[in-house]
């Protein structure tokens, strides 16, 4: 940039653009590996040999690496080929240990969990990933296996499998239980720039039982039943960072399209959130969601498939305990949304890292029962405000609210209080 001053006022700048000498990468050495096999770390590269060096993509190329979880330190030096114009990119790994066995432990207001796992992120060193795991909670117990090539035959696109078995018992509070067992196969890509594109075909059984004091329209769903869906996700993701984000947007969209079933139940489920920086480092983060579940042919949708409002979407509110009731039963709908404002604070503590706080404003509405035209469906919006702590403790994280509901419906359940302390060892 040159600079000319012509009075007191007035500045001439001139930007003078020139191509700089390009450099060519002659040879990538990779050194280190033991267990992992080379190729593995190769197919984290944005360079190859032949590319022209590009200084952006080699540190992305590293970042890779690291972000594999499998290696100790990733170390690189960049040294000079057999020519000026030509660089060697070596590249230097030490592994670590990628076999985990966990426990795990939490409890809460909304009940208490326990857990045991088996993990190996680096299966045969391929970079493979095996995560089979068995939870026990207060009304469910699940187990499932999963299996994730990230890069399947060289192609970019991961591959991924799960076995899964899960039985839930909602009588109390949803007049149901059902014992549900899936496998599924599906893969993700990068379709465009920052659009990924996650398809998945399942195949699942269901053996559902109604409560006896449940109504006659409700008993009727009582079965078995077996079906293969197709469900996919589009994920639109413009944030600065996956973890704790400070800017930009996503936005998500699922699809489960039944293929083989005998209710063919449509669920759509859509969610956008947006990021808001401030100049004293707080950060706002403003959320939308809807969804709907619907018979396709008629059907009834069966209450295993309903929609609830997750939890953390309503803060202020006892878990599932909102929208269409039936016998003291709450039976979710066919519809759902949300709108949730959170907001970071100043940390109240400067010398802790390791706590963050936030004020919070949570609506949600769960309306739509198809079953039965008797059912109470006020479609009522459900809104409440409040402060919240996540603090990384020793024995695990800790998060806790306090929440003043501000809109509810009679026959909803609300709280003041929440929290959960989890634990892993």
């Amino acid at each position: 940039v040159k600079e000319e001053i012509i009075d007191d006022r007035k500045l001439n700048l001139t930007f003078v653009i020139s191509e700089t000498e390009k450099n060519y990468v002659e040879k990538i050495n990779i050194i280190g590996n033991s267990v992992t096999r080379e190729n593995v770390i190769r197919n984290s590269l944005l360079v190859d040999e032949g590319d022209a060096f590009n200084e952006i993509l080699y540190n992305k190329s590293l970042n890779r690496i690291r972000g594999r979880g499998i290696f100790e330190k990733v170390d690189s030096k960049i040294l000079d080929g057999s020519t000026p114009n030509l660089k060697v990119l070596e590249i230097e790994v030490e592994e670590k240990a990628t076999g985990e066995i966990s426990a795990g432990a939490g409890f809460g207001t909304s009940g208490s969990t326990i857990g045991f796992g088996i993990k190996e992120k680096n299966y045969m060193g391929q970079g493979i990933k095996v995560d089979t795991n068995l939870t026990f909670s207060d009304d469910s117990v699940k187990g499932q296996l999963q299996i994730n090539n990230p890069n399947f035959k060289n192609s970019n696109n991961a591959l991924f499998t799960s076995i899964s078995s899960t039985t839930t018992d909602h009588l109390a509070d949803y007049g149901y239980k059902s014992n549900e067992s899936s496998v599924s196969i599906g893969t993700n890509y990068e379709r465009f720039e920052n659009l990924f594109f996650y398809p998945t075909i399942e195949v699942n059984y269901e053996d559902l039982e109604t409560a006896p004091k449940a109504s006659a329209n409700l008993k009727k769903q009582s079965g078995q039943y077996f079906e293969t869906a197709f469900y996919y996700t589009l994920d639109y993701d413009k944030r600065n960072q996956r973890f704790q984000p400070s800017e930009g947007f996503r936005s998500k969209f699922t699809q489960t399209i039944p293929l083989v079933s005998e209710n063919y139940e449509l669920k759509n489920i859509y969610e956008y959130s947006k990021y808001v920086p401030f100049e004293n480092g707080m950060v706002a983060n403003i959320i939308f969601g809807a969804g709907a579940v619907n018979g396709v042919t008629g059907n009834d949708v069966r209450i295993s498939k309903r929609l609830y409002v997750p939890e953390r979407k309503l803060r202020g509110f006892k878990k599932g305990k909102i929208g269409p009731i039936e016998n003291k039963d709450y039976v979710g709908g066919n519809y759902r949304s949300n709108f949730n404002l959170n907001t970071t604070l100043p940390n109240l503590f400067p010398e802790s890292q390791n706590t963050d706080f936030r004020i919070f404003f949570d609506s949600a509405t769960l309306w739509g029962v198809d079953y039965s035209d008797d059912v109470s469906d006020t479609g009522t919006i459900r809104s409440s405000v409040g402060v919240g702590i996540d603090w990384f403790t020793p024995v695990g994280p800790l998060s806790f609210s306090l929440a003043q509901p501000l809109t509810k419906d009679s026959d909803d359940q609300t709280e003041t209080f929440r929290f959960n302390l989890g634990t892993t060892f």
